[in-house]
């Protein structure tokens, strides 16, 4: 039998999507729910031709594109397969067998998988009670100088966010130590440090369009460093990662910034309506800097996912996560989507404790 290495024997498998999504509410994984602007459509459809499909893809002028939307110099920024991808590059090109990796917890587990890939070693930092950053804590770890710091920012799954004044105190903090901030979520926080690349030299800035632009099939994402971090990351990265089709669909899709700013503005109107709903319904909730909410809905979160997926509405169970039984994370859409969320989770609520106690909790008027 053909061995792999011992990292790889030891990894604890990753849990994506659950199969046959379609067709149904997908409040599970942050997309965006309503889909891309409609040009973007139009632009893929144009681009579907012969020619494009059987000539390996050209970079430079999408680059270009991308830069001038974002601010930066091509040399200055990757085209990555998604996040994961940029993760991974990140990962190939400065991670050697036993380096510390050093991570919140709870938090986007594509981290630590595959650092753990790579044989590091990876130290994880609870987030405290109410969710606030272990920030003294986090503190007192990177002066054991690890080799990579990994953050999203707003948080997966707790929606928060770490300040730019508690990002600055750490990136000066430790200058030998690379700092990713994957920022998938910006468009729903406001919040980036991605001006910082220019000058600071272990900072990484991630970029996704599978959250707010609606393109999450298509695997498109960028990666911005100072450009002699880009230039190591750049040598050893595949050189066909991202395809035609993608980056056609990513430099039309900025072009339309008016339709996903504007899908932003519906969520995060829909997200206060849905706290406030939770908070009628005496549920607690992590406040969200994103485009999801995670809620503590006790003993019955399991029983309440698995029904709300009988009715085709799919939210995100955390309660594999020792810390978070009892969580679950719904991801916030639109209005008409929202309204039904809020009315089936109700409904659920009421039937599973109508079942237990004979009658349903008096809620709050």
């Amino acid at each position: 039998m053909i061995k792999a290495r011992r990292a790889i024997e030891n990894l604890k498998p990753y849990r994506p999507p659950r199969e046959g999504r379609v067709g149904k509410l997908r409040l599970d994984f942050n997309e965006n729910t309503v889909g891309c602007a409609p040009e973007v459509v139009r632009a893929l459809k144009k681009a579907l031709n012969r020619d494009w499909l059987s000539t390996y893809p050209e970079y430079e002028e999408g680059r270009r594109k991308l830069a001038r939307t974002f601010r930066v110099s091509p040399e200055e920024m990757l085209l990555v397969n998604g996040t994961d991808d940029a993760i991974q590059v990140v990962r190939d090109t400065f991670l050697e067998e036993g380096d510390r990796v050093l991570v919140p917890a709870p938090t986007f587990p594509v981290y630590r998988l595959f650092a753990e890939a790579a044989g590091a070693r990876v130290q994880s930092i609870r987030y405290r009670e109410d969710f606030s950053f272990p920030m003294e804590e986090f503190f007192a770890a990177l002066r054991r100088g690890p080799k990579w710091v990994a953050l999203a920012n707003p948080n997966n799954p707790t929606g928060t966010l770490v300040t730019k004044p508690q990002l600055r105190k750490m990136l000066q903090a430790a200058p030998s130590t690379l700092f990713l901030i994957d920022e998938a979520y910006y468009e729903f926080s406001g919040q980036t440090v991605l001006p910082w690349v220019r000058r600071t030299r272990n900072l990484i800035v991630t970029r996704t369009f599978s959250k707010a632009f609606g393109l999450a099939a298509l695997r498109m994402g960028c990666l911005f460093a100072h450009k002699s971090l880009a230039d190591l990351m750049r040598r050893g990265q595949n050189p066909f990662a991202v395809n035609s089709l993608a980056l056609a669909c990513a430099t039309e899709a900025v072009k339309h910034s008016g339709w996903v700013k504007g899908y932003v503005r519906e969520v995060l109107a829909n997200r206060k309506i849905f706290c406030a709903a939770l908070d009628r319904m005496n549920v607690a909730y992590v406040p969200s800097s994103s485009n999801f909410v995670l809620a503590r809905i006790g003993p019955n979160s399991s029983q309440i996912a698995d029904r709300l997926r009988r009715k085709k509405i799919l939210v995100r169970n955390w309660s594999y996560d020792p810390r978070l039984k009892g969580y679950l994370r719904f991801t916030i859409g639109s209005t008409t989507q929202t309204r039904l969320l809020m009315k089936e989770l109700q409904a659920v609520q009421n039937m599973i404790e109508t079942r237990q106690n004979g009658r349903p909790r008096r809620r709050k008027t």
